[in-house]
């Protein structure tokens, strides 16, 4: 019963999730067209067709060469690129069964590889395509049946761990490249770095993780697991552990079982041993964390804090960004004694980078398209904290990873287009100079800098082998020069300081720091602690070298004197190394060294056709009624559609509907119809009235995205018009007319926000403004009319959150009440519905506990939170003039968990003392006690 229980929740939850993705979004002017195989359909831009049949090509070979089969199916399924994103990112969806593609390539290479992106994402991606295929067994087969699509994906999520899906595709990732996360010293930093600090958390801690304490995702773990058990038991110990799973050959726990089964171990033993394994060949006991560095900063209790990009001021003061789990990204200055002065917060940004010369602060700011969600933009933006002033030097640009010029009169950035090319792009900050530098050579270009003297550029690149260098690019003649030969490595964090590059690149596992002599022409590995030395910058009047690493308490600021660096020259940075695995049998190392074009005709792909595409359906048993609505989303998610059948058992009507949204347009088209039948209602002991109503609506909604700068702000604007029709049945029908109503429904909202850190229950600012009016527009008159107002502020302690509401609702007498009463009512007492009503309410927000411990691996509880509340509405009847005060006060305890290790669910328990009467129930007990369940699920 509890495991029914759970999947019903998970059910919809993940709904939810699904639901979530980008919906419209591309203007209409942007043409798709696909490449479609027996394995494949690859719908894309125009300017992307390389890409596409690469794309197609690679999934061909991982079915033809794959390194570790899951099984012998595979779905046909559609891939979806994206190019006009800054979001680096892609998703394999199961409801609907499509995965897309978002084409803005990462330029973070030290945590992504230098991999063509597209390619990249292709051989970890279709890995999770394998995956869906494969594990679509007995349970998700038959939980299909009763829900289709989501059915399928929950069934396969109760039995397969998170881990075990996202540590397989980056285990493909890197046995089917000469890269990959599991070659990338920076992917093994989040486990080494708690194994450094003698951190033991329990499987449970590791798998839900913690708002106190850093914990390693369920990549790092599943990599960790997955990798571990191939090398220890072979190849094909996962397909027989998840073939068993998804048939639930153990009713309880089944994957842990199966694990023991194939392994010989207890499940717990297993995890520890492969703990044990990677200690072992890391050798973490032999590391000295810190050796003779000097700490900047100390890790706080109960708190994962960041310091990045520092920067050594004259006076001997740190600028640096820092975040942490209790606030969000903020410059702050450290003085020499301790005392961190906060500045400003950093623009809401897909990227912490920024760059800062002569008292200047260059950074770039996510910016939105304001009708369409996929076009978003990276401006660039400079800050002068000795006057506070912010000038944004560029607007709907594809700008990343700006420098300024030693003159601060220059930016260099990297353009980054929607045909998936990079360029560096010199512009004047006074807005007087713009230019496009060449690439010829197709490079992907990341963190450019300035020479001492601002006559050339040293930037990080990529070929299209994947492999990387430094180049030098002269800005008058447009020279090019590589400062060492390519290779199979990543190089990030670029700085440049007198004639020596700084930048960071992995040696023996792990990411080390590196300065190139510009003079000498000379090449020094420079520091390697063992979780890593980044994003270093050199105080020439101190001869001082600050930087950060990786710690289970975050990023920490380091400093060391020039002259105590022990400098080891080399004449290349070190080649990407298979880091703690054993030559694999049966694994191609290299599907990416000579990857071709895939033949086939290229068609368009007309965005108006295949627009009905039902995935999946959900029975509901809320008494008396009983019923199925089945779910509908086409590929590119412009189209969203609900259709449902419900029985009512006690007036045994039938009714059907339909809605559809179409997004492909602006604004966004609605349309919608119902119908029921034999609706009934005894009139007298012999007598029962019958009818029939149909019902059909259509309206327009304009969503606006103004989001930029330190605010998220949505503006939506919606209209529609209903026409419903009564008409009696039987005897009803010679003695009743048919009836028509006709109304039309407008609202607007308006929600901004700050950003919101980890801890935080709310964010230390928003506003919500809503209006909503309906009236009847076919000659008998009725209206209503509800506006709401909300406020949140920051509470009187840390993570404490004041939320303030403010309601007013009114309607006409005579027809008014036709419509639904959607009007937030003072907690505890049974809603009424009069004309005029009107309410406040202020809830005072704040954590309790943190307690961190699970139950059977069914749920677990994260936080203990709480809210003390006070709510009054006040009622008023036209008719009568009596008013009817409604006032309570009370707390709510609210529970966040994760369920079965996958699903975030909150939960609450409220309490409400009723200081007034209830006037639908005037002997109510005054205590009353409610369990709160997410909305979702009702």
């Amino acid at each position: 019963m509890k495991t029914k229980f759970l999947f019903v929740i998970l059910l919809f939850c993940t709904a939810v999730t699904t639901n979530a993705q980008v919906f419209g979004g591309n203007p209409a002017s942007l043409k798709f067209y696909q490449l479609n195989t027996d394995t494949v359909r690859i719908i894309f831009p125009k300017s992307l067709e390389k890409q596409a049949r690469e794309v197609a090509w690679l999934q061909h070979q991982l079915v033809k060469h794959n390194p570790a089969s899951l099984g012998m199916q595979h779905r046909e399924f559609n891939v979806v690129l994206q190019n006009q994103t800054t979001t680096s990112n892609a998703y394999v969806g199961p409801a609907p069964w499509r995965s897309e593609f978002y084409m803005m390539p990462d330029l973070n290479n030290l945590e992504s590889g230098a991999l063509p992106w597209h390619r990249y994402l292709a051989l970890h991606e279709f890995r999770h395509v394998e995956q869906f295929s494969n594990f679509n067994r007995t349970i998700p087969k038959l939980a299909g049946v009763f829900f289709g699509q989501e059915g399928q994906a929950v069934a396969m999520n109760l039995s397969v761990p998170d881990w075990f899906w996202e540590g397989d595709a980056v285990w493909q990732e890197t046995m089917s490249s000469t890269q990959g996360r599991g070659r990338l010293p920076s992917f093994f930093n989040a486990y080494r770095s708690l194994w450094l600090a003698k951190k033991n958390y329990s499987y449970q801690k590791l798998r839900n993780g913690s708002y106190r304490h850093f914990v390693p995702n369920h990549y790092d773990l599943g990599y960790l697991l997955v990798t571990y058990g191939r090398e220890k038991y072979g190849n094909d110990l996962w397909t027989k552990v998840n073939n068993d799973a998804l048939d639930f050959k153990q009713l309880v726990f089944s994957f842990q079982k199966a694990v023991q089964k194939y392994t010989g171990v207890e499940y717990k033993q297993f995890v520890n041993d492969a703990f044990n394994w990677y200690k072992e060949r890391m050798q973490v006991e032999a590391h000295a964390f810190f050796a003779n560095m000097q700490p900047v900063t100390k890790a706080e209790k109960n708190n994962v804090v960041n310091y990045l990009y520092p920067v050594e001021e004259a006076d001997g003061s740190v600028l640096v960004l820092k975040t942490s789990y209790r606030q969000i990204p903020t410059w702050v200055r450290i003085h020499q004694n301790g005392y961190e002065e906060k500045l400003r917060p950093k623009d809401i940004t897909e990227d912490q980078y920024y760059s800062y010369r002569n008292g200047k602060i260059v950074y770039t700011a996510f910016a939105t398209d304001a009708r369409w969600e996929w076009k978003t933009y990276s401006v660039i933006k400079i800050w002068n904290p000795a006057v506070n002033e912010i000038k944004k030097i560029t607007s709907k640009t594809r700008l990343f990873q700006p420098d300024l010029s030693p003159d601060a009169t220059k930016v260099i950035a990297v353009n980054a287009t929607t045909d998936l090319q990079t360029n560096l792009q010199l512009l004047a900050v006074d807005d007087t100079l713009k230019i496009d530098l060449p690439n010829n050579n197709n490079y992907v270009y990341s963190y450019p800098k300035f020479s001492a003297d601002g006559s050339s550029v040293i930037s990080a690149v990529r070929n299209q082998k994947g492999e990387m260098s430094l180049l030098q690019t002269t800005l008058a003649a447009n020279d090019e020069k590589l400062l060492f030969p390519f290779s199979n490595t990543v190089i990030g964090f670029v700085q440049v300081s007198g004639d020596t590059v700084l930048f960071t690149s992995p040696q023996n596992g792990r990411d080390a720091l590196y300065m190139y002599d510009l003079q000498q022409k000379k090449l020094f590995r420079a520091a390697e602690l063992p979780n890593g030395n980044y994003q270093a910058s050199i105080n020439t009047a101190t001869g001082t070298l600050i930087w950060n690493t990786f710690t289970a308490d975050g990023y920490m600021l380091l400093k060391q004197k020039i002259t105590d660096l022990r400098l080891v020259e080399e004449a290349a940075p070190s080649q990407l190394a298979d880091l703690y695995v054993a030559s694999t049998k049966s694994i191609e190392r290299n599907l990416l060294q000579e990857v071709k074009p895939m033949e086939g005709e290229v068609k368009r792909y007309h965005s108006g056709l295949n627009l009905f595409n039902i995935h999946s359906w959900r029975p509901f048993t809320t008494d008396p009624d009983y019923g199925i609505t089945f779910y509908s989303n086409n590929i590119l998610n412009t189209m969203i559609g609900e259709y449902t059948y419900n029985y009512n058992r006690n007036e045994k009507s039938h009714a059907v509907s339909a809605a559809l949204v179409y997004g492909g347009l602006y604004p966004q088209l609605s349309v919608g119809a119902a119908q029921t039948w034999n609706r009934s209602q005894a009139y007298n002991a012999d007598t029962t009235f019958t009818w029939n109503v149909s019902n059909v609506n259509a309206g327009v909604t304009l969503p606006f995205n103004f989001t930029g700068g330190l605010l998220f702000s949505n503006l939506t604007l919606s209209s529609s018009i209903n026409a419903e029709q009564i008409n009696f049945t039987g005897v009803a029908k010679q003695l009743l007319n048919n009836r028509t109503l006709n109304y039309s429904s407008s609202s607007i909202s308006w929600v901004t926000q700050t950003q919101k850190a980890y801890q935080q229950i709310y964010p230390k600012f928003a506003n919500v403004l809503s209006a909503r009016y309906r009236r009847t527009i076919n000659g008998q008159q009725g209206s209503q009319l509800l506006l709401n107002a909300g406020l949140y502020l920051p509470g009187f302690f840390r993570n404490h959150s004041l939320v303030l509401f403010a309601s007013a609702f009114t309607r006409d007498t005579l027809r008014g009440g036709l419509f639904s009463n959607n009007l937030s009512f003072a907690r505890g007492f049974n809603a009424v519905n009069l004309p005029r009503m009107w309410r406040v309410s202020a809830n005072y927000h704040f954590p309790i506990v943190y307690p961190e411990f699970g139950v059977a691996n069914l749920i677990y509880f994260l936080r203990v939170r709480g809210n003390l509340f006070y709510d009054y509405t006040h009622a008023r009847s036209l008719r009568t003039g009596r008013e009817f005060p409604f006032e309570s006060t009370g707390a709510e305890i609210y529970f966040d968990t994760r369920l079965w290790n996958v699903q975030s669910f909150t939960f609450g328990v409220r309490y409400s003392r009723l200081l007034t009467t209830d006037v639908l129930a005037p002997n109510k007990n005054p205590n009353q006690f409610e369990l709160i369940l997410p909305i979702e699920l009702f």
